[in-house]
């Protein structure tokens, strides 16, 4: 049985070592390309995408492993899982779409850079509020938007969004029988961005590529985990084997691959089996902040990117001391924006629910 429990193994604390990482290779890459190119690896895969591909398969596994433990409670359906996912995202994309919206209009209007200008438009920021880019679909022509101004790394989160949409209509049609026609018609309604994803790309060149197949992929580490327990070692050995699999096979600016896909799910496999066998950090410093890099990394990752670009327009020096203090004033307009909004996401949440609770009371009193 896969257990998510502080006090008798390191998994919990294991994923949320692994968001800080991934967030925080996504910030470096970045940092890498606008401050360091000569540092950039020829042949090494790009850490900034790999830390994307380390995000979806941790998504898969869990979103997978909130459903299917949280449909045990029968108070659990679609309705509650939209609002804890709501709650999660919005917390931290509101505030980020307004930070990044008053950071690219001092881009644009007094330093007159106008690379994103084009994409810098009111249209686009609703679009991206509604999780409209990336879209594929039978009314892309009409609902397609790019990402809003400099903010190149929201065209992941709206792919993720409408993957825990379809995958939770999907779930529920057999889990909540009751409403199976209202989750046939939503997983319809959002089916046409993750089919997209089961193996085509964002852009030509093949980014993006197979990002749906990528999070059920985590979903089957999941199911694994649930059956499988392998020795601590044995994991360990695993793990280092996909390891070396994985920079053999993936080449820079190719990390978007099945046989990229498969060397790291088996390494994140192999990470995640051997913490389920043991409970070896339990100081309760390292813990916290473990928890504390993670609880901001989705924030992170959604501002580092248009921080950078400002920086360089600003500024359009090269040399490690600008990639060093960029990288560091990164994280910190993130934990500063984070710890009001992000990190306070359960809260939200509750706040919702409640609300949701009040009014649908209300609702059914007037019926009866």
């Amino acid at each position: 049985m896969f257990i998510l429990d502080r006090s008798k193994n390191d998994t919990s604390v294991t994923l949320d070592l692994l968001r800080a990482i991934a967030a925080q290779m996504v910030c470096v890459g970045h940092g890498i390309a606008f401050f360091m190119p000569p540092w950039r690896p020829s042949e090494l895969p790009l850490m900034q995408n790999v830390g994307v591909l380390i995000f979806f398969v941790l998504s898969g596994l869990l979103i997978s492993f909130t459903l299917m433990e949280r449909s045990k409670q029968p108070s659990y359906g679609f309705g509650t899982f939209w609002l804890e996912r709501f709650a999660r995202i919005y917390s931290a994309l509101v505030p980020a779409l307004l930070f990044v919206a008053v950071l690219d209009g001092v881009v644009i209007h007094i330093f007159n850079e106008r690379a994103f200008a084009d994409y810098y438009t009111a249209k686009t920021f609703v679009g991206n509020l509604f999780m409209f880019e990336s879209y594929r679909g039978v009314l892309a022509k009409y609902l397609r938007t790019p990402a809003f101004g400099s903010a190149s790394p929201l065209w992941t989160l709206a792919i993720e969004w409408h993957i825990y949409m379809f995958v939770a209509a999907v779930f529920f049609i057999w889990a909540r029988p009751r409403r199976r026609l209202l989750m046939i018609a939503l997983a319809i309604l959002f089916c046409q961005v993750p089919l997209h994803y089961l193996r085509g790309s964002q852009s030509a060149d093949g980014v993006g590529m197979g990002l749906f197949s990528l999070w059920l992929m985590g979903t089957c580490v999941l199911l694994v985990l649930r059956k499988v327990q392998l020795p601590y070692w044995a994991s360990l050995l695993l793990a280092l084997g996909a390891a070396i699999c994985f920079f053999l096979v993936t080449k820079a600016g190719k990390e978007y691959n099945v046989l990229t896909y498969a060397t790291l799910v088996m390494f994140l496999f192999g990470v995640l089996a051997a913490s389920q066998s043991q409970r070896l950090i339990t100081s309760n410093p390292v813990i916290g902040s473990v928890k504390f890099f993670a609880d901001y990394s989705f924030t992170l990752y959604l501002v580092h990117y248009s921080i950078m670009f400002a920086a360089f327009v600003i500024r359009p020096e090269r040399n490690f001391y600008i990639f060093a203090i960029m990288v560091l004033v990164a994280n910190f307009v993130a934990i500063a924006i984070a710890v009001p909004t992000e990190m306070r996401h359960r809260e939200f949440a509750r706040f919702l629910k409640n609300t949701a609770e009040k009014y649908l009371g209300r609702y059914r009193l007037q019926k009866k």
